[in-house]
């Protein structure tokens, strides 16, 4: 075991190196976990407030999509864990006919009234395959949620159209803050936060789901971690390591706290 966080086991995959909470919450335990207090609450877990921070998630939105766009033109897209939309609709602006799926029944009100379109409360798997209908399947700060990533990625795998996209961010429990916060790095949050991959679990997670991975990049920020409980890195160092020339080079070198995933299904 590496931690007990929270009366939660965290714990290493001796064979592929996968590191996992392991004592997994019910569904019906994981989905009360994401109730309106988790989007709108500052004393609980979760955000402080998701609907304050619109104008900040669509700049960060934008930069995906771009991203995104670099792969495959814009045109059959579903967003996993969509949340309030925002993603969706900034996606819908630049031309993609754009579906969510989002597990919490707070969030998907949100999303279904800002977007005008219906939002499914259930799980990806859930859903009826519809097998090469989409160009794009995304997933945003949502597989470290999952209680079953492999599965979500086999049936976006499905989904996909050959030549399709499924992009994700999560965090890289091998990055710089990762290693030297431990327990205390910000995003060690189990229940919430279920499985916690690095670049080369995160590779072998896609190419077995049968994708080819066309890149796996870093947000670049390095060693600080500023929500932290217990921050590790001097002020003086911190406001260095947080440069716009240190983090432009430590993206290029693709490190960083966030890795952003991006892999293609071949032709069949």
């Amino acid at each position: 075991m590496l931690y007990e966080k929270d009366g939660w086991p965290v714990v290493r995959c001796g064979g592929c190196g996968l590191v996992f909470v392991g004592r997994q919450p019910s569904p019906d335990e994981l989905i009360a976990l994401y109730d309106e207090d988790y989007y709108e609450d500052p004393a609980a877990e979760g955000y402080a407030s998701y609907a304050a921070a619109e104008e900040r998630k669509r700049i960060h939105d934008r930069s995906l999509l771009a991203d995104l766009e670099r792969l495959v033109a814009p045109g059959d897209l579903l967003e996993i864990g969509c949340a309030y939309g925002f993603f969706l609709d900034e996606a819908r602006a630049r031309g993609w006919r754009v579906r969510g799926v989002e597990p919490s029944t707070h969030a998907a009100d949100e999303a279904s009234r800002r977007l005008g379109i219906s939002i499914p409360t259930v799980a990806f798997t859930d859903l009826a395959v519809e097998p090469s209908s989409l160009d794009a399947v995304v997933m945003w700060d949502v597989v470290e949620h999952l209680p079953n990533p492999r599965a979500t990625v086999e049936a976006a795998e499905r989904w996909l159209r050959p030549g399709g996209v499924l992009a994700l961010s999560t965090g890289n429990i091998r990055s710089s803050a990762a290693r030297l916060h431990g327990i205390d790095w910000s995003l060690m949050t189990p229940p919430w936060h279920q499985f916690y991959f690095s670049r080369k679990t995160m590779r072998r997670l896609l190419t077995s789901a049968g994708l080819t991975v066309a890149r796996i990049g870093g947000d670049g920020a390095l060693a600080v971690d500023r929500a932290s409980p217990a921050p590790r890195v001097p002020v003086r160092l911190a406001a260095v390591l947080e440069s716009r020339p240190v983090t432009t080079v430590a993206r290029r070198l693709h490190a960083g706290s966030i890795m952003f995933a991006f892999a293609r299904k071949g032709p069949r």
